[in-house]
């Protein structure tokens, strides 16, 4: 997993998760295998896991950067199936 912001810069949030706390990144730009995208991580019982995926995958960090500085972009709306994609997005 790669992020694209330092751990300590991000902003985290108490959320209940299944019935318990768990600390949730505010949506950050991140990779896996399959590539860049918008995200979140959780500082987990082993250090700091990957929590959620809210976009498609992109070949570049810079398109997912795009997607998540959007005004269009709400992690409790947006979907990887959703229609956003960068080429609609005007920077």
């Amino acid at each position: 997993m790669k992020l694209l912001k330092e751990v300590e810069d991000m902003v985290f949030d108490t959320q209940n998760v299944y019935g318990e706390e768990m600390e949730v990144s505010e949506p950050i730009v991140m990779a896996s295998a399959a590539g860049w995208y918008v995200g979140a991580v959780c500082k987990g019982e082993y250090g700091i896991e990957p929590f959620d995926r809210y976009s498609e995958y992109h070949e570049t960090s810079e398109l997912a950067q795009k997607i998540l500085a959007s005004e269009l972009f709400d992690p409790e709306w947006y979907h990887p199936s959703s229609k956003i994609v960068p080429d609609t997005i005007s920077t």
